[in-house]
């Protein structure tokens, strides 16, 4: 059940985010507290001059390439500015989204818009780009509100500044508490261009005002 749900008196009653991807943000006026979990990899944050990180499962070191190889394969593209999801009606805009003070990634502060992991890949480039987006809020729905509903094969376009665009095909779709958020399998290295898209789902503590668990959508270029 979402917030706008409880509010609208949908559903049947109330119900019970890497690391730095898996999409939301801290409480703010506007919107419901919904954090991306933890932070990435400190080892990648910290190329960024991130804050430092929480622990999280450390990425094997046999799972990066070699610097050389990385030097040679590893393409640079343009940044991304706006996603489109035509199975779920999504066509949003893409900001560049930092670590905060908590050492967490928290989706732009706007139901419409969505947000990009800066100190990661871009769409595109080799490992696994992060967008991250809200649910909902007292409002209504968010921009990712129906990211639950995505099942796999269905198509993901990311628009980048330089107007070329990426696809990408949902291989899978997780749920997982926030206290248990799959840091490694967000955020660790890959060898080849991936796409996460995280918001927030499960529960809501009225309490805290927050959701329970994320929503992940893990998806693969289609060419």
């Amino acid at each position: 059940m979402t917030l706008f749900e409880l509010r609208t008196g949908g559903g049947r009653g109330p119900v019970r985010s890497a690391a730095v991807l898996a999409l939301c943000a801290a409480l703010v006026p506007t919107l419901t507290g919904c954090n991306t979990a933890h932070a990435p990899p400190r080892d990648v944050a910290v190329a960024a001059s991130e804050p430092p990180l929480p622990p999280a499962p450390p990425v094997p070191s046999s799972t990066p390439a070699p610097p050389a190889v990385a030097a040679e394969v590893d393409e640079q593209v343009a940044a991304p500015v706006r996603i489109r999801i035509p199975a779920i009606g999504v066509n949003a805009a893409i900001g560049p989204l930092e670590v905060d003070q908590n050492n967490v990634l928290p989706p732009p502060n706007t139901n419409e818009g969505t947000g990009w992991w800066r100190a990661g890949p871009e769409p595109g480039e080799r490992g696994p780009a992060v967008i991250a987006g809200h649910v909902d809020s007292y409002q209504g729905p968010a921009v990712f509100f129906r990211l639950r509903e995505m099942r796999p094969g269905q198509e993901i376009h990311v628009d980048r500044a330089d107007g070329s665009t990426v696809s990408f095909a949902v291989s899978r779709i997780e749920r997982h508490e926030k206290n248990a958020f799959p840091t490694e399998a967000v955020y660790g290295t890959t060898s080849a261009p991936e796409l996460r898209l995280i918001t927030c789902g499960g529960q809501f503590d009225r309490k805290d005002r927050r959701y329970l668990d994320n929503i992940i959508v893990y998806a693969q270029p289609t060419s």
